[in-house]
């Protein structure tokens, strides 16, 4: 029964910050995904939410995150990756383990464009949002298009802490 004392607390407090309509239940296996999904998505929150605690940054993660599926990747300011969401495997077949500690080089290839990459770096060395669409590779080797919303994360002293990126696959 603590399962579902869990589950209660869990779906009250997704209900209360999102706004979606669930179909009824139709069958269980369809039930065991949909919790799977709130539950790494309830854990990404926590993360973020610790994570984000010292930024000056007013862009809602929870909603890029839940309502419009994005995946989420936090970089360094040297661009090592220190954190990624559940959902990249989905999107790449990389496991957030598995490219902590990379840079986002990692999933260019040769057909990527060199013109977009040199725009994205660029703007990173500006300190300045971007939006671009790349061609990347998956872990299989791949390719899939890429929608990246970036930008730099500054602490509440203004000093540059982190990138975050919104991804989304075109």
């Amino acid at each position: 029964m603590k399962e579902f004392a869990v589950y209660d607390q869990m779906m009250a407090q997704y209900y209360k910050s999102i706004s979606t309509h669930i179909l009824p239940l139709f069958s269980w296996e369809f039930y065991g995904e949909h919790f799977s999904a709130m539950s790494s998505f309830k854990e990404d929150l926590e993360m973020l939410k610790k994570i984000t605690q010292k930024w000056n940054f007013d862009r809602n993660y929870q909603k890029e995150l839940i309502n419009k599926k994005s995946v989420i990747v936090i970089t360094n300011t040297k661009l090592t990756i220190v954190y990624a969401s559940h959902n990249i495997e989905k999107m790449n077949g990389y496991t957030p383990e598995e490219i902590i500690g990379s840079s986002p080089k990692m999933f260019q290839g040769a057909n990527t464009c060199n013109q977009t990459s040199k725009m994205v770096r660029q703007a990173v060395k500006k300190q300045q949002p971007f939006e671009v669409s790349i061609l990347n590779y998956k872990k299989d080797k791949s390719t899939y298009v890429c929608n990246i919303k970036g930008f730099p994360v500054l602490n509440k002293r203004g000093k540059l802490v982190n990138y975050i990126a919104f991804e989304t696959a075109a």
